[in-house]
This record gives structure tokens, C-alpha cells and sequence, in this order.
């Protein structure tokens, strides 16, 4: 039995989405991460403008401009960083070991 080489088997050859093997980025910043950091400097803004004037609406923007650019350079020093503080705080990894 002979398989023709112009056709395609479906479900065989199909293209692998990026996000299966890549982050899902916002700007350049985890998508969770970076959602739930401009939701707080949101609230932030709105609060600031229930209780004082416009005038201090720019202070939650530079907060947020400034987390996110901390959460870009993050990313970019390692894709899984989150991770990998997570796995420090709950295994309690040693900085150091003794040998012997």
C-alpha cells in the first residue's frame, strides 16, 4: 500500500501554536502579571480621583509605567521567573550546601 506524497494526513501535520510552547505576552510582560498590575494602578487612579483632584492622576500612571518596564525586564532576564520564585518560597531551596 502506497501513501501519496502530495497529501497531507490530518492531524499529523499540523502547525504547533505558540502559545503551547511560548508565554503569552501583553507589551512584552507575562499577560496575567501585566493585566492584574494596570487593574491595581486603575483603582489606584480611581481612588486617587474619589478622594483629591486630577492633578494626582499622573502618579498611579508613572507607578504603572514603572512596574510594567520591572515586569518587561523580568521576561527578558528569564521567561519563567515567576516560576522559579514560586519553586524558592515553597521549597526553601539553600543557598548553600555543605559537603560532606
Amino acid at each position: 500500500m502506497t501513501v501519496d506524497q502530495g497529501s497531507s494526513i490530518h492531524g499529523y501535520q499540523v502547525p504547533i501554536l505558540r502559545g503551547v510552547w511560548e508565554r503569552i505576552t501583553t507589551l512584552g510582560a507575562p499577560r496575567f502579571y501585566s493585566r492584574a498590575w494596570a487593574c491595581l494602578c486603575l483603582f489606584a487612579g480611581l481612588l486617587l480621583l474619589t478622594y483629591w483632584d486630577f492633578r494626582w492622576l499622573p502618579l498611579p500612571f508613572l507607578a504603572w509605567l514603572v512596574g510594567h518596564g520591572v515586569l518587561v525586564l523580568l521576561t527578558q532576564w528569564n521567561p519563567r521567573f515567576d516560576d522559579m520564585m514560586i519553586a524558592q518560597i515553597n521549597q526553601r531551596y539553600k543557598s548553600r550546601y555543605r559537603a560532606g
